[in-house]
C-alpha cells in the first residue's frame, strides 16, 4: 500500500473524527470511502475491518528480527513479559516497524504509535475480553493490537481465539458490571458474546504473519491441548495521536484513570489532546521510572 495523504496536520482526515472513519454511521462511512476510492487496498481493508474487526497481514518482517524475538520469547519462564522492547532490540524493531505504522496510520487516518509490547512463550488461555477495558481513548476506538506469530501456530498450542464482528458490541466499563466490580468482567463479557450467537474462531497464522484487531474485538487464548508446545508470539498495542487516553478498568465513578502513553518509536510520552485529562503526578513519575530503569514486567 502506497502512502495515502489524506490526513490533516493534526492527524484528522478532513473534519474532526468522533470515531475511526470505518466505524462511522453508514452514510458517513460511504462518503469517506468514496473520497478514498483511488486507494483500493485501503478501502478494501477498511471494509473487511469494519465488518469483522480484524485483519491478517504480512508485513515482511526481518528474518533476523523474528529469530531474535523468538529466541528471547522462548526463554521466558513466566506467562508473559510486558515491555521487553526495553531490553531487546528485535522486539522493539517489530513494534515500531515502518510498514506496520504506515498501514495503521492510513487505515485509521491518524498517526499510529506503539506504546506497549507483550511476549508470550505459550498460549495465554486468557479469558474473553476486549482491549477497550484496558486501553481506551477519546474519541473511542483509536487503539488496536497487532499479534505477530514468531513461529507457525499449531492448533494444539492454545491459539488466539476471537469472535468476528464482536467489535460492534457495546464498549463495557466498570459501571456496566454488577456492583462496579471488575472481577465480574469476564463473566459479563462471556454472557454478552454468547448471547449474540457469534461463532468463535482461532487465528490460524504462520510465522511472520500479523493479526490486527480493533480495540473492541472480543478475543482471548484458547485452551492448550498439548502442554509441550510453545506458542511464541508478540503483541504490540498501538494508540493514535490527537486523542486522550485512559484505563477503564482502573476508572471509578467520577474519577477517570487517565494515561500518558509512551511512544516507543519516538522515545517520549504522549500528552492527552485535552490537557485537562492530565494523569496524576504519582502515575507520571511511576511511568517514567519504568522507562528509565529499563526493567520489563513479568507476569
Amino acid at each position: 500500500m502506497g502512502p495515502v495523504r489524506t490526513m490533516a496536520s493534526d492527524g484528522m482526515s478532513g473534519e474532526s473524527m468522533t470515531a475511526p472513519w470505518f466505524d462511522l454511521p453508514e452514510p458517513d462511512y460511504q462518503r469517506r470511502a468514496k473520497s478514498l476510492s483511488n486507494h483500493v487496498d485501503l478501502t478494501e481493508a477498511a471494509a473487511d475491518y469494519r465488518e469483522n474487526g480484524y485483519l491478517i497481514r504480512d508485513f515482511g518482517f526481518s528474518e533476523q528480527d523474528l529469530e531474535e524475538a523468538a529466541a528471547y520469547t522462548k526463554a521466558i519462564t513466566t506467562i508473559r513479559v510486558q515491555d521487553a522492547w526495553l531490553v531487546n532490540g528485535a522486539i522493539k524493531r517489530l513494534a515500531v516497524n515502518e510498514r506496520v505504522l504506515a498501514f495503521l496510520s492510513e487505515l485509521y487516518q491518524k498517526e499510529a504509535f506503539a506504546f506497549q509490547t507483550l511476549n508470550f512463550p505459550r498460549g495465554s488461555q486468557q479469558g474473553v475480553h476486549s482491549d477497550t477495558y484496558h486501553f481506551n481513548s477519546i474519541p473511542v476506538g483509536f487503539m488496536c493490537g497487532v499479534w505477530i506469530a514468531l513461529e507457525d501456530i499449531h492448533p494444539d498450542s492454545g491459539p488466539l481465539q476471537y469472535y468476528p464482528g464482536s467489535h460492534r458490541l457495546p464498549v463495557f466499563a466498570n459501571k456496566d458490571l454488577p456492583g462496579n466490580d471488575m472481577n465480574a468482567y469476564v463473566q459479563h463479557v462471556e454472557a454478552a458474546v454468547g448471547g449474540t450467537g457469534i461463532a468463535r474462531e482461532t487465528a490460524k497464522i504462520t510465522r511472520g504473519q500479523a493479526f490486527i484487531w480493533a480495540a473492541n474485538l472480543f478475543h482471548g487464548g484458547s485452551p492448550i491441548a498439548d502442554p509441550a508446545r510453545t506458542r511464541l508470539s508478540q503483541v504490540t498495542h498501538y494508540y493514535f495521536k490527537g486523542c486522550s487516553y485512559f484505563t477503564p478498568l482502573a476508572t471509578a465513578p467520577g474519577k477517570t484513570f487517565w494515561r500518558e502513553p509512551y511512544d516507543i518509536g519516538a522515545g517520549r510520552f504522549v500528552a492527552n489532546a485535552d490537557r485537562s485529562h492530565r494523569p496524576g503526578l504519582k502515575y507520571r513519575v511511576g511511568e517514567r521510572l519504568k522507562i528509565w530503569s529499563k526493567k520489563p514486567h513479568s507476569v
